[in-house]
């Protein structure tokens, strides 16, 4: 027990008075004066221990009894001590359930409200006793401590209570934002079409146009109190503070609608994209996550701005479509470079995404095409033949040529070598390719794809033809056929399957087409293809057709114009079923924008299109998946329809929120 400070007792062990308490203020002033660089957790459990073991009595070498309650009864602490108003930080003493059962009167000027405190007291006890934690009471900051001490009342009874002591570390924190805030950041910034819009100006106007951007980006870095440079012709690199950067997130980077707005006499709208980087400790690296955010953004289509900070990606714009390019020279160097790693290899896998689709397949026997016109064996992992290739499929076990083309990811890697080469089509994500133990497997891999361009892609590939742009894989293979030149012979079965593969990517050749789509198709037509075969390949049997009509009379309206449906999966080709009813569901009038879903064993695949006034890729990034600005998909696992609907709403909600922001 502890006297009364007022009496004339001896003074027993544990026992708190005027002189303990000055030596504590004189201690803590000292190391504030001599500027003695103690941690603030070492002090908090200097302060706690010191005054557990004076206030509270150091119970060690006392024999303690078992008391029925595992704490003291708040009027008995009450008149066995006090605590002294003088103490230089907030403290209080608390019973085991975490009610306050007194404090000083620093700790009543930061909580002004108990409810605030129990708030605090709460957070402490979820994260342990004897940890110190950053809290923030009425905009100043604090480290907290709770400590757990024993005590022994007059009658010999022992409990335990919690002591919590605070420090205001208001200024530290306040310094530390500030450095963190003047951080400077760097942005490269490409201009995604400049070539192509000056293109359609008269040679005397084309100046005019340089200059008007330059105004326009150097005016922006001056509002935002950042600098811009201009590297080439179309690319600059930007320096602006951390917490400038603040800003622009709020203003989603309006800068993109400036450009798009710019008016030099009758052109086309010029898009922007940027890269930024943040952190990594200095302006080299910072450089590098700007160069890697850019590559990005520009494997997305471009029109977006990307910031990337360690791991993490932030998107912003993304309004427009993909921006197309002339890529024949593009074309014919990646033909040749793929020429050569092919006749240097010993031997070829190529593979698609799994839950294979008439573009993956198609490319994939377009490059055993190429294969063959240099005497090389090459074979497609597939491990099991989705519902969208089934009648593809069966057309290549009629043809002798494929009868054996297929292989499985056991056999494929008793096949490798150190110089098999491994190509991966119509995917660049290292999760949705048909066979992870291949790739990692592969010491040389080349990458075809043409899907907007996500943070977890294949980065070890020695060849990479990446255009976002394009109608589909299909197309991508076919223009280095073409290139490739009268070496390459296709059988007609392999130019079906490249058409099949433009045609299911375009939906009959409606969206993402461009004169290099016409064009790849007229010569897979004058090599061998036929419209009626290839349209056949995308026949279903009349229980699909009835699932798909279900879906589509079931369809509900979210927002007045989004279609949301779930597609029975008691037929063997839902998956197929509910992408065909997302494209039928946009063909009525006022929908923007479809969703429908259907449960496949644990997962429930969802189908998301649109014609470009919503960004069904963005929506579908939110549930982990991706795609195209019309055109996205993504995988939900253990959930039910229902569950999935909601979660689909939601992403919607929250892209809708950010549009409007």
């Amino acid at each position: 027990m502890m006297d009364d400070l007022s009496g004339n007792k001896k003074k027993k062990k544990g026992e708190f008075n005027i002189v303990s308490a000055a030596s504590v203020v004189i201690l803590v002033c000292i190391c504030f004066i001599l500027d003695v660089k103690v941690g603030v957790g070492a002090i908090i459990g200097a302060l706690a221990g010191y005054f557990c073991w004076t206030m509270l009595g150091d119970t060690s070498g006392q024999e303690k009894e078992e008391s029925t309650a595992a704490f003291l009864d708040t009027e008995v602490l009450q008149q066995n001590f006090s605590i002294p108003q003088n103490m230089p930080v907030p403290y209080a003493v608390l019973d085991m359930r975490g009610h306050i059962l007194m404090y000083n009167e620093p700790f009543a000027k930061v909580f002004s409200e108990m409810e605030k405190a129990d708030a605090v007291v709460e957070h402490l006890k979820k994260n342990g006793t004897g940890k110190t934690h950053l809290v923030e009471v009425d905009g100043r900051f604090y480290e907290a401590m709770l400590n757990q001490c024993d005590v022994v009342a007059e009658n010999g009874a022992v409990g335990m209570v919690l002591n919590m002591t605070m420090l205001d570390v208001t200024k530290e924190q306040e310094l530390a934002k500030k450095l963190d805030n003047s951080e400077t950041v760097v942005g490269m910034l490409f201009l995604d079409n400049f070539e192509e819009v000056v293109d359609t100006l008269p040679e005397d106007r084309q100046p005019l146009l340089s200059a008007v951007v330059d105004r326009k980006l150097t005016q922006f870095a001056t509002d935002t109190n950042g600098v811009m440079r201009k590297l080439e012709k179309d690319r600059y690199i930007y320096l602006v503070s951390k917490g400038d950067l603040e800003v622009l997130k709020e203003k989603k980077f309006d800068i993109m609608q400036t450009i798009r707005e710019m008016s030099v006499g009758e052109h086309m709208p010029m898009t922007m994209s940027m890269g930024i980087g943040i952190g990594g400790g200095s302006l080299e690296e910072a450089m590098q996550s700007a160069k890697a955010a850019l590559d990005l953004a520009l494997g997305r289509g471009g029109d977006q701005v990307l910031i990337k900070e360690g791991e993490k990606y932030l998107f912003y714009g993304a309004k427009a479509g993909e921006v197309g390019r002339n890529s024949r020279i593009r074309a014919r160097v990646k033909a040749d470079a793929l020429w050569e790693l092919m006749g240097a290899s010993s031997s070829i896998l190529v593979m698609g995404h799994r839950n294979a689709d008439l573009d993956s397949l198609g490319s994939c026997m377009g490059i055993c095409a190429i294969a063959r016109a240099m005497d090389k064996k090459c074979r497609i992992v597939m491990s099991d033949v989705g519902v969208g290739v089934k009648h593809l499929y069966a057309n290549m076990a009629e043809n002798g040529h494929y009868e054996t083309a297929i292989v499985k990811e056991a056999e494929a890697l008793k096949m490798m070598d150190d110089k098999t080469l491994v190509i991966v089509v119509d995917t660049h994500r290292s999760g949705l390719i048909e066979s992870r133990a291949v790739l990692e497997a592969a010491k040389k891999i080349v990458l075809f794809d043409h899907h907007r361009k996500s943070p977890d892609a294949i980065d070890n590939a020695v060849l990479t033809y990446h255009e976002a742009y394009a109608s589909s894989t299909s197309e991508l293979i076919t223009e280095m056929i073409q290139h490739i030149g009268k070496k390459v012979k296709l059988k007609p079965i392999e130019a079906d399957a490249l058409l099949a593969g433009i045609t299911v990517d375009t939906k009959n050749f409606a969206v993402k087409t461009g004169a290099i789509t016409f064009e790849t198709a007229g010569f897979l037509r004058r090599n061998g293809a036929d419209s009626i075969r290839v349209r056949l390949l995308f026949q279903n049997d009349i229980e699909s057709y009835k699932a798909k009509a279900t879906a589509v009379k079931d369809a509900e309206l979210f927002r007045g114009c989004i279609a949301i449906s779930v597609c029975p999966s008691n037929v063997d080709d839902s998956m197929l079923v509910a992408a065909q009813t997302a494209d039928d569901l946009m063909n009525v009038v006022g929908i923007k924008a479809s969703f429908v879903c259907t449960k496949v064993g644990d997962l429930v695949y969802v189908s998301a299109r649109s014609f470009g006034d919503i960004n069904v890729q963005r929506i579908m990034e939110k549930l982990g998946g991706g795609g195209h600005f019309t055109v996205s998909g993504a995988q939900l696992r253990d959930c039910t329809t229902e569950e999935a609907k909601d979660m689909i709403r939601k992403a919607i909600e929250e892209y809708l929120e950010e549009e409007t922001v």
